[in-house]
């Protein structure tokens, strides 16, 4: 099994509450203060089951979401997940009510926030745990970093420089704390960096103490978007699956063993990839990589035993 080689948020959730946590995807409705990632399309992002949290059927709709895991995994326990757009940007009093709201669900055991570095401060991270009860002590912020260098950061138009990202961190060692852990959101592929670039991006976000898991995805090219243009007028190489899963694999190695690995693959809808087409589910994806592994003999910081 694919738990035994990595340790997957699956597999860190199902030691801490005995059995499987389930993302309840949940969006506060704001739109990101940037907007101009050239890679970026947010209905590419934001699931069709996300629940709305400006509307007023969101606790019918959460209710349906949740029977519907309890019925066919037998779900018990669940991770509120704000996972659409900037989570910590938008009008403080109106997040105040979702996180509690949110938080305050039967089962919910877990809060996620993914967010941009830049809005990252103190006044966000106050803003999380003055909202979230003593009683849930799973709070991960899954912070979007992309790249540590700024070349790529300045190519796909990110809006803030790899310093961001460290600073944000910061503010968790500093104001968190100790109920905060982050998990930096990393595209692997992006033009010009080369395996070592991307190594170095995973090693060097994933220093700091606070920083306990990571989430991993390749590039895609997505209709619509100011990369679809790009890509078009003059096209560039992408991994193919093959050299996707060698890459993620050498990186796999060197990570500790207690570092969570929320996401290794994504899958966009079929009516938006315009690039590359790997014709795979993530399921499919996630066995050839166990494949993989196995032909291999690696596992999650098998090298670093070794140094």
């Amino acid at each position: 099994m694919l738990d035994d080689k990595i340790f997957t948020f699956n597999r860190y959730m199902k030691q801490k509450f005995g059995s499987r946590v389930a993302r309840i995807s949940m969006s506060t409705g704001f739109d990101c203060p940037w907007n101009k990632c050239i890679f970026c399309r947010k209905e590419s992002f934001s699931p069709n089951v996300s629940v709305d949290m400006t509307k007023a059927d969101r606790v019918e709709t959460l209710e349906r979401s949740m029977n519907f895991l309890k019925n066919r995994y037998g779900n018990k326990f669940f991770a509120a997940y704000f996972q659409s757009g900037t989570s910590t940007f938008g009008d403080k009093e109106i997040l105040s009510k979702m996180y509690r709201e949110a938080a305050s669900i039967k089962g919910v055991v877990a809060m996620i926030f993914s967010t941009r570095p830049d809005y990252l401060g103190k006044d966000e991270i106050d803003l999380i745990l003055d909202n979230v009860p003593e009683n849930i002590d799973e709070i991960w912020i899954e912070l979007g970093l992309q790249s540590t260098n700024d070349n790529s950061l300045k190519w796909i138009n990110r809006g803030h420089d790899a310093a961001c990202y460290f600073k944000a961190v910061e503010n968790v060692e500093k104001y968190g704390k100790g109920k905060i852990k982050v998990a930096p959101h990393i595209i692997l592929g992006l033009p010009g960096e080369t395996e070592e670039d991307m190594l170095a991006t995973v090693l060097q976000s994933t220093q700091s103490p606070v920083v306990k898991g990571l989430k991993l995805h390749h590039l895609q090219i997505h209709n619509c978007t100011p990369l679809e243009k790009i890509y078009a007028e003059n096209p560039f190489p992408l991994l193919s699956v093959e050299k996707y899963i060698e890459i993620t694999a050498k990186i796999i190695a060197k990570l500790p063993k207690d570092l969570v690995l929320f996401r290794l693959f994504t899958t966009a809808p079929a009516e938006y990839l315009i690039a590359p087409k790997w014709n795979l589910g993530t399921q499919e994806a996630l066995r050839k990589f166990e494949e993989y592994l196995d032909a291999n003999h690696i596992t999650q910081g098998c090298e670093r035993c070794m140094e």
